[in-house]
């Protein structure tokens, strides 16, 4: 049996509709007490500014939390000395993709005392929608690519005979970007707003299709 094999590729995109916000909360101390006190006072300060953007503060979620030793080297002793702890703490939290309501967290958080810098990513909700939506048209793009290779080669198309798919996972591109927040004091009002405008989210996949030449 003579057949063909074809490959074709999904690319779909989406607006946007969800923001995750990354926060990197970090302190420094000579004694591990005050740099744990210190550290904890600031993440409060952050949770407390969700609640003032009008979020929900037990939706800010912890994802990594560190403490280590800083230490310099001495050449004439040919030691390392303690310099002080460090400790971070990672926290994110999901929300609607608006404008307004991104600008407020913002405004929030840089009015605070938390000193966080910000990752902020754009993604979309239904992934599973997305990624059938890319399949879907791997699927088309394929069984076109078959079509015309076979007409441009004199040849009839038979039955599909197998659909080979499912080792890498659909691709989905988040946009992200940085910034670190360290604005004015609490009571000076910003008079400027964020102009963030994202791209769409695009998804991609592969599928490969193979097809009987007919007799």
């Amino acid at each position: 049996m003579r057949i063909l094999k074809v490959q074709g590729k999904g690319r779909v995109n989406a607006e946007p509709d969800l923001i995750t916000l990354s926060f990197e909360v970090e302190t420094k101390a000579k004694d591990y007490e005050d740099c744990i006190r210190s550290l904890n006072a600031r993440t409060e300060d952050l949770r407390v500014s969700m609640t003032a953007a009008e979020l929900d503060r037990t939706e800010l979620k912890t994802t990594a939390f560190n403490v280590r030793v800083e230490t310099t080297y001495n050449n004439k002793t040919r030691q390392y000395v303690f310099e002080s702890y460090c400790a971070s703490h990672n926290l994110h939290i999901d929300f609607p993709a608006d404008k307004k309501l991104l600008n407020q967290v913002i405004r929030c958080v840089s009015q605070s005392n938390s000193g966080a810098k910000i990752s902020l990513a754009f993604s979309v909700k239904d992934k599973d929608s997305l990624r059938k939506r890319a399949l879907a048209e791997a699927v088309k793009t394929a069984k076109e690519n078959a079509e015309a290779l076979a007409t441009a080669a004199g040849e009839t198309l038979g039955k599909l005979q197998q659909i080979d798919y499912g080792w890498v996972e659909v691709r989905i591109s988040n946009h992200v970007a940085d910034m670190l927040c360290e604005g004015p004091e609490p009571s000076t009002p910003m008079e400027y707003e964020a102009d963030i405008e994202p791209e769409d989210i695009i998804a991609e996949d592969n599928v490969t299709l193979v097809y009987e030449i007919a007799n």
